[in-house]
């Protein structure tokens, strides 16, 4: 669109442009080249001192209408007609000119907040901020976590400067706009984020009213300094050992009740033996899988014997007990089910030693504290895989039991003409389901049956039973059609899977196009009785989210009855037994915060199931609530309606979340999350990506100077060099370091190991760079460098998902086959990322 900031990536005078853009709910994002500047705005009338929302952006989709020169008009208003906001947005040579009128029709005054852009704060923090020419100390250190909005403020003017390395960055406003460090803020927009808040709040609307604002946003490049490429030349070193097993072991998860330490190892270069009891005969393959994909050792040797049987004295409920003594293991479980999780501590216990793999000598006696443990995920096109994966490495292996399926995206006979990209075929639902079942999990599918019905309406389909055929969102369960077709829906769901729980959803259905709650009751009036028909027709429980059944008082969160007798009405219609999936994410680790409603639905003869989302304090508080309640858990994902490896690497802390839950409902251990002695993304990391170990070391070669400091990473040796700096736009360094960096190599390798970290944080699974293996024989491989995958910043801690990480840096494997390597170039591809080389290790 226009010239802005240099952000070079193929040559240092290459000047991006400046795009904006603006979608429902998250509001303007302005990115310069390909780093997000401003990444979300937003609006909401409230009433004075917070008593009372009448309308956010949040709340409804906007409508954007394009005009000249690369402007845009953006409205939104309230169904009611009380609220009607314009904004406009008009290109300029150096960024952009914005304005907003905001109205209200209601009959008291109303406060605005307006959000004018959360502006990306690594692009200015190294750098300087001034406000009306008064300038704001420190903007590298972030506010202390658990301060207030009002202790984050850094002031307020009608011209905000910031001097960053790569840029000056200008505001102007008619009014004076605050700034604010919205780094560890504990608000949803801010969650995991490097923001600071730019913005007006506390704007008195009057009945009647309108109130305008003007501001336009500036940017001034700066030249970057230096050279684009550069090439290092380093002397080589051998290095024993370069890789082996990883020194870093694991527990075993969830942690067991009673683990007896004997003394000692058996041995198991020779495999293993498995005596299995009628209706365990799948938990063969996966043994075999698990192992096998865990450890790549030469089998010798005779193998060990494994016998399992059932006693039902032997243990509280589907417990198990399990021994490795001098003549191999024997496993007793009180149930089959008990017995399963007998085998899968049994494979998380073997680990390597000399140049094989042994068991230790132990006796492990136990058994679930919360019997009812689940995972709800999506469908998708290539579901199969990635949750066959999922549950082989990961669900099975931490002893879940239960899987909730959120199925509406999927092909129906039923619903024709909805199909999407992200649309599952019927043949691959059942054979997923299939995959399940083999691993003791219990289906139950999910279909939303009453809100969140966008996907009933897709493509156009089916808008004349909506409620509102303006805002297709909630089915009129009231029409005679709209009952005929979730009879079909459900009938075909149950002859494909056969489940004995059906999960209609049930959450949230007036969030939109609804205004008259009086209404949503007396829908809920109709449609429940009619799913519990389906129900019963077909042999199944009922199952519901619990959100429309709560009013204000009865929970922590998430009370979307709008009176308490709305809320006796509605779970009166419920019959005793049903099973209640009552979602909180308020991020609190007391287990007091969430009896509440447990109690309350426990008492009313309901069958609660405490779900949880990824944060940790809400996953330890709301198990151990769950537990004391004899209430199940359900770890809910919410990464988009598809389920897939991209989505689980875009969010993978909602993944790494069925660990640390899996945790807390199996054992009941009340330590808080850092206290558990692992962090449950490294281990996600080692079983879903870590691939096989190997027992057996093999030596390498180090690029470096003699004698340089060696760390290891994973299971590979690095020895340390002075940190070699990419090209980044976050820091002076940065800004000065090449795009490209060669490293020869000139010898054959089977791989090359980097060991990366990044000056700054982006997206999760943007592309951050590429090594590229240049060969002896002239041919070339290229391969990405993904943040979050495979590298993370100096300030991001958590894991890498596909390389093993300690402290800031990964080692990064680059597999080169045994061919002869004239040089690695590594090249820096995103303008914010500044990848840094810290060592490399030759195999």
């Amino acid at each position: 669109m226009f010239a802005a900031l240099v952000f070079g990536l193929t040559t240092i005078s290459a000047v991006p442009p400046v795009s904006l853009s603006y979608t429902s709910f998250r509001g303007l994002e302005v990115k310069v080249g390909d780093v997000a500047l401003i990444e979300g705005s937003g609006f909401q009338y409230y009433e004075k001192g917070w008593t009372k929302g009448y309308f956010s952006s949040a709340w409804k989709p906007v409508k954007v209408y394009p005009g000249e020169n690369g402007s845009f008009t953006v409205i939104a208003d309230s169904d009611d007609g009380e609220v009607a906001n314009r904004q406009t947005f008009y290109p300029t040579e150096k960024g952009f000119r914005a304005t907003a009128e905001f109205r209200w029709r209601g009959e008291k005054p109303v406060m605005l907040e307006y959000t004018l852009g959360r502006l990306w704060a690594p692009l200015v923090d190294q750098g300087s901020l001034s406000l009306d020419g008064a300038q704001v100390p420190m903007l590298d250190k972030p506010v202390k976590e658990g301060s207030t909005f009002e202790q984050r403020i850094f002031g307020q003017g009608r011209q905000l400067v910031f001097n960053a390395p790569a840029a000056r960055v200008t505001m102007t406003s008619r009014q004076p706009v605050y700034v604010m460090d919205a780094r560890n803020y504990t608000i949803e927009w801010a969650d995991g984020k490097e923001l600071f808040w730019l913005g007006l709040n506390n704007q008195e609307i009057k009945p009647q009213g309108t109130v305008q604002f003007e501001y336009e946003l500036t940017i001034d490049p700066v030249t970057q300094p230096g050279a684009d490429r550069t090439e290092l030349a380093l002397a080589k070193q051998p290095i024993h050992s370069a890789q082996g097993p990883d020194v870093k072991r694991f527990p075993i998860v969830p942690k067991p009740k009673i683990f007896d330490r004997g003394s000692g190892y058996l041995a198991c270069g020779g495999g293993f033996d498995l005596s299995l009891p009628a209706g365990l005969e799948g938990e063969k393959a996966w043994f075999e899988r698990f192992i096998g994909g865990s450890w790549d050792w030469e089998k010798a040797g005779q193998p060990v014997s494994v016998r399992v049987s059932v006693s039902p004295g032997v243990t509280k409920s589907n417990g198990y007990r399990l021994e490795v003594g001098d003549s191999g293991v024997v496993i007793v479980g009180q149930s089959l089910e008990g017995a399963r999780y007998g085998l899968r501590t049994l494979a998380q216990m073997v680990q390597s030693q000399g140049q094989s793999i042994v068991l230790p000598r132990a006796t492990v006696t136990d058994w679930p504290s919360a019997q009812w443990r689940g995972a709800h995920l999506f469908v998708g096109p290539t579901a199969v895989a990635f949750q066959g994966k999922l549950s082989d490495r990961v669900l099975a292996p931490v002893k879940l039991n239960k899987i909730v399926l959120q199925a509406e995206q999927t092909q129906w006979k039923a619903l024709p003409g909805i199909e999407n990209p992200i649309t599952m075929k019927t043949p691959d639902l059942v054979k997923l389901v299939e995959h399940y079942r083999t691993l003791g999990f219990e289906f139950i599918p999910l279909v939303q049956s009453m809100g969140h019905m966008e996907w009933f309406f897709r493509n156009d389909k089916n808008l004349e039973l909506a409620v509102n055929p303006k805002i297709p969102y909630t089915i009129d369960v009231r029409k005679a059609r709209t009952r005929e077709i979730l009879n079909q829906l459900w009938g075909e769901v149950a002859d494909l899977t056969k489940p004995k729980v059906f999960h209609f959803g049930l959450d949230e259905i007036d969030n939109r196009g609804i205004d008259d709650k009086n209404l949503t009751t007396r829908l809920w009036q109709q449609g429940v009785p009619l799913l519990q028909k389906i129900a019963a027709d077909h042999d199944a429980e009922m199952m519901l989210w619990g959100d429309m059944l709560l009013a204000q008082g009865e929970a922590v969160d998430a009370m979307h009855a709008p009176s308490k007798e709305a809320a006796v009405v509605r779970r009166n219609m419920l019959k005793k037994g049903t099973y209640v999936a009552d979602w909180h994410y308020r991020n609190d680790p007391n287990p007091e915060t969430f009896d509440r409603s447990l109690k309350l639905f426990k008492d009313l003869g309901l069958r609660p199931i405490a779900s949880t989302w990824y944060r940790p304090n809400n996953i330890r508080g709301f198990t151990l609530s769950a537990i004391r309640n004899d209430a199940g858990v359900l770890q809910t994902t919410w990464a988009g309606y598809e389920s897939s490896e991209a989505n689980m690497v875009r969010e993978f802390q909602q993944f790494s979340a069925f660990i640390l839950m899996a945790e807390y409902a199996w054992s009941g251990r009340t330590e808080m999350p850092d206290k558990l002695g692992y962090d449950p993304a490294e281990l996600m990391q080692r079983w879903y990506f870590g691939g096989r170990q190997i027992v057996k070391a093999v030596d390498g070669f180090a690029l470096g100077p003699a004698g340089g400091e060696v760390e290891k990473i994973g299971p590979y040796k690095i020895q340390k060099m002075e940190p070699q700096q990419l090209f980044g736009v976050t820091t002076s360094r940065a800004f000065a370091s090449p795009h490209h960096l060669t490293l020869p190599i000139d010898q054959p390798a089977k791989a090359i190991i980097l060991a990366l970290d990044s000056a700054a944080t982006i997206t999760d699974v943007a592309l951050a760079g590429h090594a590229i293996v240049h060969y002896t024989d002239g041919s070339k491989s290229d391969h990405e460098i993904r943040y979050g995958m495979h590298v993370r910043s100096v300030r991001d801690t958590k894991a890498t998902m596909a390389s093993p990480r300690k402290n800031t840096v990964s080692a990064v494997r680059i597999e080169t086959g045994g061919k002869r390597v004239k040089s690695v170039e590594l090249v820096a591809s995103h303008s914010a990322a500044g990848l840094r080389l810290h060592g490399v290790t030759i195999l």
